[in-house]
């Protein structure tokens, strides 16, 4: 079968990669186009791009719906498989390939519906999550469903290890339901028990201190690694790395006071102490919280807002 991949993620390599093993074709992968990117916002293809084009792979990057359907018109594709692309699939081409799209959507449908479904099982305190592999409709997540499963969510998975497992997971589950399509028919998708689970914002990874550790460790497994969790000293952003509970002898006293005790950096949160491995300072490099806290010269009452 002649398939294209449409992601925009490296999220999506063990499904390309599963492909390629197959006895199937790849066609194409079909990703967002270049745009700028870093401090100089130079134009860049993204990371996914990158890593297909030093493959030697076949990568198209259209930018609307009239340039995805002349590529699909050239390539030809029998089936599309979309992971992680970010865009939506305008109905009108949904019934182009023979056999349609495909999704694989890193839940158990139809919980946690939308574009961070694993950040938000993350955040919830989910102890499990999953992945579903479903014929793309002209709804958000909400077509007929192939395959789901559910995969355990440990305390220490952050965003990107746990999307690396799941995609790991979910891949050879893709093959096998590719070689029954057309022949089996997916299940309606429960109407009871949505969720959605929305585009994380930046704000979202602002600390709120007067929040429980355990939140706020969520917060930094969920989001750390995109967008990246941050907070304030003298009104200035920083960004945080490396979120710790520890118990250590200490003078702080309300949610958000900073001190450094034995060469660690540690902040109140509203029940207990937590302690920052690294950070960025607005304007400044990657630092260890002890040589932050020393340049910054606290006093008692110094704190993160």
């Amino acid at each position: 079968m002649q398939i294209s991949v449409a992601s925009s993620s490296l999220v999506s390599i063990p499904i390309i990669e599963a492909v390629l093993a197959s006895e199937h074709t790849l066609g194409s992968i079909i990703t967002n186009p270049d745009k700028p990117a870093g401090r100089g916002k130079k134009i860049e293809a993204n990371d996914l791009a990158k890593w297909a084009d030093e493959k030697g792979l076949k990568v198209s990057k259209p930018a609307d719906t009239s340039e995805l359907n002349r590529h699909l018109l050239s390539a030809q594709p029998q089936l599309i498989i979309t992971c992680a692309y970010g865009r939506f699939i305008p109905v009108e081409l949904l019934h182009g390939p023979r056999f349609g799209w495909i999704n694989l959507h890193f839940s158990i449908l139809p919980k946690l519906r939308g574009a961070a479904p694993v950040q938000w099982a993350i955040l919830n305190g989910e102890t499990s999550t999953g992945y579903s592999i479903f014929k793309l409709d002209k709804g958000m997540d909400t077509g007929p469903v192939y395959l789901s499963k559910e995969v355990n969510i440990s305390e220490s998975d952050t965003t990107p290890i746990l999307l690396e497992k799941l995609a790991r997971l979910a891949a050879p589950d893709l093959l096998d339901v590719i070689s029954t399509i057309g022949k089996t028919k997916p299940t309606a998708q429960p109407l009871t028990g949505a969720t959605l689970a929305p585009k994380i914002s930046k704000d979202m990874a602002r600390i709120d201190w007067s929040s429980p550790t355990e939140t706020i460790l969520r917060q930094d497994r969920a989001l750390s690694d995109n967008p990246g969790i941050w907070s304030t000293f003298e009104g200035e952003r920083i960004s945080l790395f490396g979120l710790g509970e520890v118990l250590k002898q200490n003078s702080l006293i309300n949610a958000g006071d900073i001190e450094l005790v034995g060469g660690d950096l540690l902040v109140r949160t509203a029940d207990s102490v937590i302690q920052v491995n690294e950070v960025i300072p607005a304007g400044k490099k990657r630092m260890s919280g002890a040589d932050f806290a020393r340049g910054a010269r606290l006093i008692q009452g110094s704190k993160f807002e």
